[in-house]
Order: structure tokens, then C-alpha cells, then sequence
């Protein structure tokens, strides 16, 4: 039996498709009580706080799996990586990279 090796798949993500993202894994798809509340919620309602907690949630999980979630933004036209949030603010101007 030869052994392949599993080639990583890449998801690339805007801040509102992530936002989407985030919501239909973690809010809509979920039994955790804890999220239960936001089903209803349109996202512009959704507190910072809150989308952070829910991108570490994400972070988490993609890192258990093996995988990677980071953010990027450009600055005086030069990318930046972005390993975490460092902020109490919600970084709208980043793209999101799911690897796994």
C-alpha cells in the first residue's frame, strides 16, 4: 500500500465572508447553548467582543486539526501576516486564510 501525502487545502476569505463563515459554523450549526442566543442576530449586531471570541474559537479548532488561520492586511502597501488579534476591535480590513 503506498501512502500519498495529504496535500493542504486553502481557504481564502473577505471580512464578510469570514463573518458568514464564523456565524454558519459556530452559531447557526452549533448545539452550544452559549451561541444560542445569536441564531437571530443580524451580524452588524454582533458585538466585537463576541467576533473575536468566535475567530478564537475558529483558530482553535483549524490548529487542532493541524491547520492554520491567520489574517492579512495591507499597510503602506506591504503585507502584513497577522498571527492574532491584538486588539478589543474587530479588524474589518483584514482577508482570512484557512489552512488545513
Amino acid at each position: 500500500m503506498k501512502l500519498t501525502d495529504k496535500k493542504p487545502s486553502v481557504m481564502g476569505l473577505n471580512n464578510d465572508a469570514y463573518l458568514q463563515y464564523l456565524v454558519l459554523r459556530y452559531v447557526q450549526n452549533s448545539d452550544d447553548p452559549k451561541w444560542e442566543s445569536l441564531r437571530w442576530t443580524s451580524t452588524e449586531e454582533i458585538s466585537a467582543e463576541t467576533w473575536i471570541e468566535l475567530h478564537n474559537t475558529a483558530k482553535n479548532d483549524v490548529e487542532n486539526q493541524g491547520g492554520t488561520l491567520k489574517g492579512y492586511e495591507f499597510i503602506n502597501n506591504e503585507l502584513v501576516i497577522h498571527e492574532r488579534i491584538n486588539s478589543n476591535a474587530w479588524p474589518a480590513n483584514w482577508m482570512w486564510v484557512i489552512e488545513s
